[in-house]
């Protein structure tokens, strides 16, 4: 199916010329004013503005099965959300309040909530249960403009049920009905399970999950959680060294109660994108920033907004990270316990008023530069032909007015891989004219 998108308003390609995008080089997002876009099949076939349009149907002359008028409208990539926690059972609300009424973490914890009310829910639930409760939420994230999702295992903390969960991973990336594509994760260092200490969970994702997990193909990427009371440093050498081993490539959960070392451990076993960050100390910044200018993969700075809303906790220094020369990405890190939110335009609002983004530099972070992270920036990420045609069409003036009119979701459309949804009727487009 070919289909044109016709005269936008504006059409941000997010097309850089070196990636990820840090510093100055984060806010140029590559509008075209009064632009168009044609889609052959999943692909992008044409961006550009209205001459290069007439000159490209006159040379190539292809047939358009759909015309979308978008005059008045934006039209942008697809969201990139490179770190979610979507496979889960159960929820805890009541936990939120608690904790909102001033309970500690040790007081919900010891009345049954915390991680581990999630960890036993996800253990009494089938591959199956966990799947359709994780569908429902892959469709959230795409009405609001999401295409592209990763995620973690981390609620088993046993070997039956990390695997179980990355098969549901694997399971929904293979079928979903919205062709979302899912990237999995290994994150079975989420936490120390009660039942065993934490030298012989150590010893069970090293000599046992990671080779499994490895050899099943089951996930791309390795994350720990590096913070007192999980694990540390010298933990994070040995789960991330032996992943790499296996050819999994680390991702890191660093800073975000307590600065322990995360950031030199993690850049020693050659995380791909440290996360969280509420609490990295200025000497951190620096370490990454040096090691980005020698290094032939840059290492992103994955900010978690929506956690600090949710928890009442500090924002990462985003404006300290970009003015180092920091890619820096933005994801919902959506979890039951800490983020309960699939909806990026929130994220995206909450990077402006409390982490003083740009426009353009948060339009970059829920991107192109997410995808880097992902190692997927030659496919997604960006509106540029021979790329994948993950294409948001919202209802508004500008791109600014996403972050401006904070709250409420003025996407019309979401294309993915070629095949076009109408958020208002959640269902694809068929009718030429629309």
């Amino acid at each position: 199916m070919n289909i044109i998108i016709r005269n936008a308003s504006q059409v941000v390609t997010c097309s850089g010329r070196s990636l990820p995008m840090a510093g100055k080089a984060q806010s140029e997002i590559g509008v075209i004013l009064n632009g168009s876009v044609i889609i052959s099949g999943e692909k992008i076939a044409f961006a550009g503005s209205e001459s290069e349009l007439m000159a490209f149907l006159s040379e190539e002359k292809p047939e358009i099965d759909i015309e979308y008028d978008a005059e008045n409208k934006v039209v942008m990539p697809g969201f990139v959300d490179s770190h979610t926690h979507f496979v889960f059972a159960g929820s805890r609300e009541d936990e939120y309040e608690m904790r909102l009424a001033g309970k500690s973490y040790k007081e919900i914890a010891d009345s049954g909530g915390g991680i581990w009310s999630t960890v036993m829910q996800v253990r009494n639930s089938s591959e199956e249960e966990l799947a359709v409760a994780s569908l429902r939420r892959l469709e959230k994230f795409f009405q609001y403009g999401t295409t592209t999702v990763e995620g973690k295992s981390g609620y088993g903390l046993d070997a039956g049920n990390e695997l179980k969960m990355l098969r549901v991973l694997n399971l929904l990336s293979q079928e979903n009905p919205l062709g979302m594509d899912i990237v999995p994760t290994f994150l079975g260092a989420h936490s120390v399970p009660k039942e065993i200490s934490k030298a012989d969970y150590i010893e069970l994702i090293c000599r046992d999950l990671i080779p499994e997990v490895a050899g099943g193909n089951l996930a791309r990427y390795i994350d720990i959680f590096i913070e007192e009371g999980y694990f540390d440093a010298e933990d994070a050498g040995r789960i991330l060294g032996k992943g790499r081993e296996y050819g999994l490539k680390p991702r890191t959960h660093i800073d975000q109660f307590n600065s322990i070392g995360g950031t030199k451990a993690s850049l020693t076993h050659g995380a791909v994108s440290l996360d969280h960050l509420e609490v990295m100390a200025d000497s951190d910044i620096g370490l990454l920033r040096s090691h980005n200018e020698k290094a032939e993969r840059k290492t992103t700075a994955g900010l978690l907004p929506g956690v600090s809303y949710f928890l009442g906790i500090p924002y990462a220094p985003a404006r300290k990270l970009i003015d180092a020369g920091v890619p820096v990405l933005i994801a919902t890190d959506f979890n039951p316990g800490s983020s309960m939110s699939e909806n990026m335009q929130m994220m995206m609002s909450l990077a402006s008023t409390q982490m003083k983004m740009s426009a353009e530099e948060i339009i970059t972070s829920v991107t192109i530069n997410p995808a880097y992270s992902l190692g997927l920036e030659d496919r997604i990420g960006s509106i540029e032909p021979g790329k994948q045609a993950d294409i948001l069409v919202f209802d508004i003036p500008s791109y600014k007015y996403i972050i401006y009119n904070f709250g409420v979701n003025n996407l019309e459309c979401v294309i993915k891989k070629g095949r076009p949804f109408r958020i208002s009727e959640f269902a694809p487009l068929t009718n030429s004219g629309t």
